[in-house]
């Protein structure tokens, strides 16, 4: 099958100058000695891209990741080499590239569909999603130039993907805006490539590659490294990027020897309702009967936060109401990382906890000790109500975030996602026996 990216033998060099004045001596005098250096950004890269696939694309700054996009989209042409794309490209670059700063949120919509071919009529009929997916509000008809860089994003992002792309490409676009929208972003980009659309993504986020790319490349000074498996592309790039730490102990008080006021008790409801972290017409699902009418959130030293260090704990108060007779419920908590995976989800009921049964109109107080051993980041959450075999009464969705802050030491805790229960042991040292070498 032919892919739908092909790129052959590419090559972009850049001519660099010290000043300007050199750089006008050359433009001046073209047959004189030149002033510049030349710098290859990108040297005899060559690849194919099959329909559907998502592609990864990681390496240090200045390894020429940014400019092989350009030129695949037609920003830039190579010094050396071709490009050949089959079907309608959509990229989100850098943040103000396609965007006009002097018009509105609508006007750049329109202007930037029209371009890749759209009529009126196609763009008034995407406008409402567009719209709907950005969540800008009133943003939507002010000029592009007061937005936020979370705000920009928002729209850009939403406006590449209605435009229906065989070919997506994204460069480090999806690392500013709120967890949620990044959750909303990633969502849709599995989305899109579960249609048959093509992705070529660049970042420096790792976590993000091994989970929605099929295949990496691994550029290293304007070359091309390595190609095959996201997971050893991974492990050869943090391999170039890895300094070896100092062989010293740690720095300040070692976290796991801080003792932690432990929240004694069980809370009172109104106490939990005067600090409800539950918004009016949230979003929420479930086959109803068991409610969660409110919810608290404290940290180890009785605080109501939603901010906690590396491996210290969050304690939540659940206030459950029965909407009709419960025989049997179970609360639990969901959590989820940005890119909507979930990360550990478990309730009452995978904890051995027999909740009691409830009547019209009682209520029920569930408290989780939760500690968050999960690398550093934004998280969110969502607490639900179940019947026996799993059966949903009631779910909120999309809380938080929770966000977890780094450990102050000198080297990690642990590498990945979540820290498991891990023990190392090690033997005395042996002396190698000469008796036992072998002589050549």
């Amino acid at each position: 099958m032919e892919p739908i990216v092909s790129i052959r033998k590419v090559s972009k060099r850049y001519q660099l100058y010290d000043s300007p004045k050199q750089r006008l001596k050359d433009a001046l005098l073209p047959f004189g000695k030149r002033s510049h250096r030349e710098f290859w950004a990108l040297r005899d890269i060559s690849l194919d891209v099959p329909r559907g696939q998502a592609l990864g694309i990681i390496g240090r700054n200045g390894c020429g990741k940014s400019t092989l996009l350009q030129i695949v989209c037609g920003v830039l042409r190579p010094t050396a080499g071709q490009v050949a794309t089959h079907g309608r490209i959509s990229a989100l670059l850098e943040l103000g590239a396609g965007f006009n700063p002097e018009y509105t949120g609508r006007n750049n919509v329109y202007m930037n569909l029209a371009l890749v071919g759209f009529s009126q009529r196609e763009i008034d009929d995407r406008f409402e999603s567009i719209e709907r997916f950005a969540e800008i509000g009133e943003f939507i008809d002010q000029p592009v130039k007061v937005y936020s860089t979370g705000l920009f994003v928002r729209l850009a992002f939403a406006c590449a993907v209605s435009a229906d792309p065989d070919i997506l490409v994204v460069d480090e676009a999806l690392g500013v805006g709120d967890v949620f929208f990044q959750q909303k972003c990633f969502a849709k980009i599995r989305e899109i490539i579960a249609r048959g659309t093509t992705c070529l993504f660049v970042s420096h986020d790792t976590a993000a590659i091994l989970n929605l790319c099929q295949e990496a490349i691994l550029l290293r000074q304007g070359e091309m490294e390595f190609k095959g498996v996201p997971e050893e592309a991974v492990s050869r790039y943090w391999s170039s990027v890895a300094v070896p730490a100092a062989p010293l102990g740690r720095t300040g008080s070692d976290p796991r020897k801080i003792s932690s006021q432990e929240t004694d008790g069980m809370m009172e409801p109104a106490e939990i309702q005067q600090h409800n972290i539950l918004r009016p017409n949230m979003d929420r699902h479930g086959q109803g009967g068991l409610q969660i009418v409110a919810a608290r959130v404290l940290d180890s030293f009785g605080r109501d936060t939603l901010e906690v260090q590396m491996l210290e704990s969050l304690t939540f108060f659940l206030l459950l109401e029965a909407r009709e007779p419960v025989s049997d419920p179970s609360a639990g908590i969901h959590l989820f990382d940005r890119m909507g995976n979930l990360v550990f989800a478990a309730g009452t009921r995978e904890l051995g906890k027999e909740l009691p049964s409830l009547d019209v109109g009682e209520q029920l107080v569930v408290r989780f000790k939760l500690t968050l051993n999960a690398q550093s980041g934004e998280y969110t959450f969502s607490l639900g109500t179940s019947a026996p075999w799993g059966c949903v009464r009631d779910r909120t969705c999309q809380l938080g975030p929770i966000v977890v802050q780094p450990l102050k030491c000198d080297s990690p805790l642990f590498y990945g996602i979540v820290q498991l229960p891990l023990k190392a042991s090690f033997s005395p040292v042996y002396k190698r026996n000469p008796c036992l070498s072998v002589t050549r």
